[in-house]
């Protein structure tokens, strides 16, 4: 097998984490989503999110001190374009997506129906990287639509078909088929 040398774009390498919607409050209470794939699981009820420091879901998780994360599937894929345009706060990214929120429990921002999990979180803290931050947020309550759990408890991602990015920043997406164990 050869291999070519890489020297620069390394983390197209090692590509991907399911496609997620960051939902956070603007000031005037209105909604904010934005979509994000490089994520983290830092424990169990931990999750880290380079964001851009200039975005308006960085600017929200800062003032507010909370988000919700929100899983995508195939089906609302074109969710994911949509909310990763950048648009004026005045705009709402879930009107133009044809996405509908309801309400959390434990935070103010809500969550998207439409999504099969949903997980409800509060700012911790933050490294700040160049342009990013590295945002860490503790998980304190999260949804799963029921026909989709996996016999673990989790998400079965292969039958939700939830939605990878596989050439970020084109919006060239795959869902997981044929999983097998080793």
């Amino acid at each position: 097998m050869a291999k070519q040398i890489i020297t620069s774009g390394f983390t197209k390498l090692i590509r991907t984490k399911p496609v997620i919607l960051i939902v956070t409050l603007h000031p005037d209470g209105s909604v904010n989503a934005g979509t994000f794939g490089s994520y983290s699981d830092l424990s169990a009820d931990e999750i880290g999110i380079a964001i851009g420091k200039p975005s308006h879901t960085y600017q929200n998780i800062k003032r507010t001190g909370e988000f919700t994360i929100n899983v995508l599937t195939k089906n609302i894929a074109s969710a994911s374009v949509i909310c990763a345009e950048e648009v004026p706060p005045s705009i709402s990214e879930l009107d133009r997506a044809g996405l509908n929120v309801e309400p959390s429990n434990k935070v103010n921002a809500p969550i998207i129906k439409e999504c099969v999990t949903n997980i409800e979180c509060l700012f911790e803290k933050e490294m700040v990287i160049g342009y990013h931050s590295y945002v860490v947020g503790k998980c304190v309550a999260g949804y799963i639509e029921e026909s989709f759990i996996d016999k673990d408890g989790g998400l079965d991602v292969v039958k939700a078909e939830v939605i990878y990015s596989v050439r970020y920043p084109e919006p060239l997406y795959a869902v997981l088929s044929n999983p097998f164990k080793v």
